[in-house]
């Protein structure tokens, strides 16, 4: 596939870059950990090549952004814990949607405004497509390119595959195309009026509703796909400078677990871990209870994280209760995982080469959890399914020895090192070849 021009970038989107050696690069994300540990892991290997990387994020992430050499944007608090603990109490489907709706039509004026003031000076602007779609209007004023990161698949329009009912469908290739059109269409419906009018307060010409979406544009910006091909395939219809370069991972050394963990981890057969990340529960103690009685009738030991878990002093002696409990370094001891379906827990997971029980509170999650189900290496209750029963039947499903014995596969093939400096290539070879 070839751009109208031959080049990637509409020309608006070049007036004021200049290419440099060592760039000003600013990334804007939103969410929460999951979401911010990617661009970190990026910016470090962006840093150690000469560039100067700023994150926009909230002010929870501060320090872990700044210890690894980037600086940091504080955005204002705009109601994101309040909706992932909102999403998590609710049923999902049409509760779940308007929730969501309610919360990004108030955040999309705050991030345009953030975003205009943490984009001062950039040279090339990295966003989170799935989430900071203002990012686009703000890098078309600035005048400068900007690159979109993917962690899920449902956005971008291929003749494969569409996404409905946060399923992954194949079938008719007309049909998948316009499905996943029509759903961007009506995304954008929501906040579309609200955009114009900061377009119009910057002097930018207005957009016809769904005008981000278009092939025009979207195929003219380049993309950074950043889950495993193990898990899904990038498409053969997307055009070259859509990059599928697996997961970032973790900056750094990998983190250090406590003597307390090793030793519980010594003590006995590999456990289950189970947490929910930041989207955390609506009521620990019924889940606390439930998860207690899971592994008890299924004769697991387990790890549970303490954000998914109740206040209570005592636990019983084989299960083992912390907020201090490294992924990269656990995970591939443990005989399965229990999460919500974030992007990159999936891909530790998969990593990791251990199956997964994945009980999703949002809508993407509910995607990750078909994809893994798919596989094989891993099944996905909901969180009204989620009961003694049913969570004890999923743990016996995916560590029978089949399923456990695909995940390792799967583990093999998808642990390769590298996708930060991958993305990083790609970066830098769009860049010098950028004109405007």
């Amino acid at each position: 596939m070839t751009t109208p021009n031959g080049k990637l970038w509409p020309r608006e989107y070049l007036r004021h870059f200049d290419y440099k050696p060592s760039s000003r690069i600013v990334m804007l994300t939103w969410g929460s950990r999951g979401d911010v540990q990617p661009f970190v892991s990026l910016g470090a290997e962006l840093v150690r090549r000469g560039h100067r990387v700023l994150i926009a994020a909230r002010a929870p992430f501060r320090s872990f952004v700044e210890e690894h050499g980037l600086d940091f944007f504080e955005m204002e608090e705009d109601g994101t814990d309040t909706l992932m603990n909102s999403l998590a109490g609710s049923s999902g489907g049409a509760d779940g949607m308007k929730l969501f709706v309610t919360w990004q039509r108030r955040m999309v004026p705050s991030q345009l405004r953030q975003f205009w003031k943490a984009s001062e000076g950039a040279d090339v602007l990295i966003n989170n497509a799935a989430f900071t779609r203002p990012a686009l209007h703000v890098a078309e004023r600035r005048g400068v390119p900007i690159f979109q990161a993917f962690f899920d698949p449902g956005f971008i329009p291929t003749r494969r595959y569409r996404v409905s009912d946060n399923r992954i469908r194949e079938g008719n290739a007309l049909r998948n195309v316009a499905t996943t059109r029509l759903k961007n269409l009506v995304g954008g419906l929501f906040t579309w009026a609200l955009e114009n009018t900061w377009r119009r307060k910057h002097h930018l010409p207005l957009e016809l509703l769904g005008e981000q979406h278009r092939p025009g544009l979207l195929f003219r910006l380049p993309v950074l796909l950043a889950w495993s091909p193990e898990l899904l395939e990038r498409p053969d219809d997307w055009p070259e400078w859509f990059v599928q370069t697996g997961r970032w991972r973790p900056p750094g050394k990998q983190q250090e677990p406590g003597e307390r963990l090793k030793a519980f981890m010594a003590a006995g057969a590999p456990p289950i871990y189970i947490g929910f990340g930041s989207w955390g529960v609506h009521d620990k103690t019924a889940v606390t209870d439930l998860l207690l009685e899971a592994l008890r009738v299924t004769g697991h030991r387990g790890i549970l994280h303490r954000n998914t878990v109740d206040a209570r002093g005592t636990f019983p002696a084989d299960v083992y209760v912390d907020d201090n409990l490294p992924h990269d370094w656990l995970f591939p001891q443990v005989k399965a995982v229990v999460h919500h379906g974030g992007a990159g827990t999936v891909g530790a997971v998969a990593t990791a080469g251990v199956p997964s029980v994945i009980v999703p509170a949002f809508f993407g999650q509910e995607v990750w959890g078909d994809i893994v189900h798919r596989k094989g290496v891993g099944t996905m209750l909901s969180r009204r399914e989620l009961r003694v029963d049913t969570l004890a039947a999923a743990l016996r499903e995916v560590t029978q020895p089949h399923v456990l014995e695909r995940a390792r596969v799967l583990g093999t093939r998808a642990s390769k090192e590298g996708a930060e400096v991958l993305a990083a290539d790609e970066i830098e070879r769009r860049l010098k070849q950028a004109r405007p």
